[in-house]
């Protein structure tokens, strides 16, 4: 069998690597071919495929707040990005903004100091204080609180599967192959990446490679002699149904004690993250159920006393891919493969940020530089300088 070459292949066809090969395929100065390989084209073990999957304004660094504004700006134009013969998948946005809530004053400091970086960048997002909380959300018990952070309803939830077949469909409609295959081993002369081989034998010739595997992000940077600081950590998510209805508006509420919840339809969708927050095996996706009952429901109760008699509909396991060194994506080549590409390290925002992450490593491959996004502060260059470039505002 001849080999094949394809001037750019991503590792890894889930969203990122699809939000790449998509945003390549439409730009009108790249005219090469691209490659998408993915172990599994059921997408079921894949992070979005397994998130809460909502997008938000509300970081602490202006790359974060720039890449959720592209994003909801993509979600607003999905079918005139996405449509194949004028079909498109429904994305099913759903808006109702983020509310952080604080009990202390540091918390609420660091809020306020948040909100001037938000809104130099251009986000709408204001800071209540304690009477603003209560009277806004009658609902809540905000008798430990002393304030929060509410973002628009620009803020919200998409459906991530449509996401993904949205980027997919018209990348392969633009000539994108998708392969399915794992990627066992990359073959490097000197200060560039030459092919890549897959499971069954394959040899793919190269002109780029990206790695885009999500929480598998180390295991395929090892195959070229590199280290990058991802790690895969375990979240549950549950669904949970409550016996007294709510009449008030609630948005997606983060609370003081790292347990989040939101309305879905009739039900609440919550998750925290787990006392023990190590790494976990690459094949680990199991559903922690103790969690529920005995981290997210007793501070669901506290402030939101209506659920205190819930009941759980449903559950399910996930990953992140969580860079344990500043919690914020990495993007782009290093100093020593010149034509090997990161976009990994997501830390649970890799949903929101696809649409811009796209966008720049296509421009990155297509030009040399970001002409849309100026993502320099999360190049690869800072992983190894050792220099964090840290987030502050991780759920």
């Amino acid at each position: 069998m001849a080999r094949e070459r394809f001037d750019v292949v991503c590792i890894g066809g889930a969203l990122v690597g699809s939000a790449i090969a998509h945003a390549l395929s439409e730009n009108p100065d790249f005219d090469g071919t691209v490659c998408v390989v993915e172990r599994d084209q059921t997408y079921d073990k894949c992070s979005s495929s397994r998130a809460q999957n909502s997008i938000r304004e509300q970081f602490s660094t202006p790359p974060n707040i720039k890449l959720s504004q592209y994003g909801m700006e993509f979600f607003q134009n999905f079918h005139e990005h996405t449509h194949v013969n004028g079909e498109s998948p429904a994305l099913n946005f759903v808006g109702r903004g983020y509310l952080f809530l604080a009990k202390d004053d540091m918390k609420l400091a660091n809020m306020k100091a948040n909100q001037v970086i938000q809104h130099a960048n251009g986000a709408d997002v204001q800071v209540l204080d304690h009477d603003e909380l209560t009277k806004r959300y009658p609902l809540m018990d905000c008798s430990d609180l002393i304030g929060g952070c509410l973002g628009t309803m620009k803020e919200g939830t998409v459906d991530a599967w449509s996401l993904l077949q949205g980027f997919r469909q018209r990348a392969i409609a633009n000539g994108v192959v998708y392969k399915q295959g794992e990627v066992v081993s990359i073959q490097r002369d000197g200060a560039r990446v030459r092919s890549v081989t897959l499971a069954t034998g394959e040899v793919i010739d190269v002109g780029d490679v990206v790695n885009s595997s999500g929480p598998r992000a180390q295991k395929t940077a090892e195959m070229v002699g590199l280290d990058v600081p991802v790690e895969p950590r375990s979240r549950s998510s549950f669904v949970f149904s409550c016996r007294t209805e709510l009449e008030h508006h609630m948005p997606l509420v983060i609370t003081p004690d790292n347990v989040h919840f939101r309305p879905d339809q009739q039900h609440y969708v919550c998750g925290t993250q787990p006392d023990d927050d190590v790494a976990v095996d690459y094949d680990d996706w199991e559903l922690r159920p103790n969690e529920f009952e005995d981290k997210i429901w007793p501070v669901l109760a506290t402030y939101v006393p209506m659920f205190d008699r819930v009941s759980v509909v449903s559950s399910w396991g996930g990953q992140y891919a969580f860079n344990t060194l500043d919690h914020n994506a990495i993007l782009g080549p290093g100093s020593e493969v010149e034509n090997f590409h990161f976009a990994n390290g997501f830390s649970g925002h890799g949903m929101q940020q696809s649409p811009g992450v796209g966008r720049a490593i296509s421009e990155l491959i297509t030009y040399g530089e970001y002409r849309t996004l100026d993502l320099t502060a999360l190049s690869y260059h800072r992983v190894e300088r050792n220099e964090p470039y840290l987030e502050t505002a991780v759920i």
